[in-house]
């Protein structure tokens, strides 16, 4: 059975549509003093449980968004489910994942170990902001990151005007995200390039220059990054990239879009000035307010959101059958690939394991 918190629940009920389930029946209230209040509505003993979260700030800030969380993964708990997975498209606190300075907390791996501390046996992410992030679930736990480059590698081969590898360019933000740029230059069958922060001297203020074959002339190139916040990043890059190719299309593509504070202004700047196109980010994250803020800005359509409700389904099916999520198989899937699974999802039970555990027999 699949329960989701208040935000992003376009998210849910797409994905549960893909797998022919329903929502799990879960009340949320907020007492005037502003504590919270989860009851749930429906049995879930011995059942394999799912727990979406996914950030929406039209629904609720996003600590309340996890006290909700963890609310209902201790009321869940308490009625006895066969295991608990909570799928967490994107990770929270991801940013803050070492120490800069001491006394600094490393705030996803307290927020796992919360989560588990709640009753969460197993984790499902997307693209997370970095590696390492993944070894900081607790030992009687297990991490799984999925990710949307098949998604977002086939929207932008359909978004692009005339798309042609060979006149497209990918352009990583920074050295950190080389490597995740280099993944989807290979999904893509295209160039790489990359940007980088240096300071001439010491002191002064860094500057952004590419790195990248000066005899290339890009038609396309496309800025790859895992999320966009305040987006001031991605102005200096653009303008950067924008210096380099003049003549080019400019693109940006991420698995996550914040869009904080004053980003919609500075993405409207940047489609004036540098001839950024649009942006493409995944829903994993509600797009609702950021759809918002670039209608304001008069660019509503230069925000396009991809779709991964489906990845999320096809990992949900495999951990309730006992398969694996991180086989070849599974990760080669795209958006428009067949998945035999989830074409027989309708026909397998939600809950499949008897009041000893033992499980029992299922329709592959």
């Amino acid at each position: 059975v699949v329960f989701c918190t208040p935000g992003n629940r376009d998210l849910c009920e797409k994905t549960v549509n893909h797998l022919s389930w329903t929502i799990g029946k879960v009340r949320f209230r907020t007492f005037a003093n502003g504590e919270i209040s989860v009851k749930l509505e429906q049995s879930v003993a011995n059942h394999d449980v799912f727990v979406i979260c996914s950030r929406d700030d039209c629904e609720s800030e996003i600590n309340f968004m996890l006290m909700q969380l963890l609310l209902l993964l201790d009321a869940l708990k308490s009625e006895a489910p066969h295991r608990i997975t909570v799928v967490l498209p994107c990770v929270e606190y991801a940013r803050q994942d070492r120490k800069f300075e001491a006394g600094e907390s490393i705030a996803p791996k307290l927020l796992l170990h919360l989560m588990a501390t709640a009753g969460a046996d197993r984790f499902v992410t997307m693209d997370l902001h970095n590696q390492a992030e993944s070894g900081f679930s607790p030992s009687h736990t297990a991490l799984d990151e999925l990710t949307c480059e098949k998604y977002l590698g086939n929207f932008i081969r359909s978004a692009i005007p005339n798309f042609n590898p060979e006149e497209t360019l990918v352009c990583a933000t920074d050295a950190g995200g080389a490597k995740r740029t280099r993944k989807m230059a290979d999904e893509l069958q295209v160039g790489f390039m990359m940007a980088d922060k240096f300071r001439p001297k010491a002191g002064e203020v860094g500057q952004v220059r590419i790195i990248a074959d000066a005899s290339l002339k890009p038609r396309n190139i496309i800025i790859v990054d895992d999320m966009f916040d305040t987006c001031g990043s991605l102005v200096k890059v653009v303008e950067a990239v924008h210096s380099f190719a003049p003549e080019a299309r400019i693109y940006a593509v991420g698995t996550h879009g914040y869009f904080s504070m004053d980003a919609h202004e500075k993405v409207a700047k940047m489609v004036n000035d540098s001839c950024l196109e649009w942006i493409a980010i995944s829903n994993c994250i509600s797009p609702r307010m950021p759809l918002q803020k670039f209608q304001a800005a008069g660019i509503a359509d230069r925000l396009k959101i991809v779709d991964i409700s489906r990845l999320v389904a096809g990992a949900i099916i495999r951990i309730h059958l006992g398969a694996s999520v991180n086989l070849p198989k599974f990760r080669q899937l795209g958006p428009s690939s067949p998945d035999p699974l989830l074409l027989e999802a309708a026909f397998v039970p939600t809950s499949q394991y008897t009041l000893k555990g033992a499980a029992s027999s299922v329709h592959h």
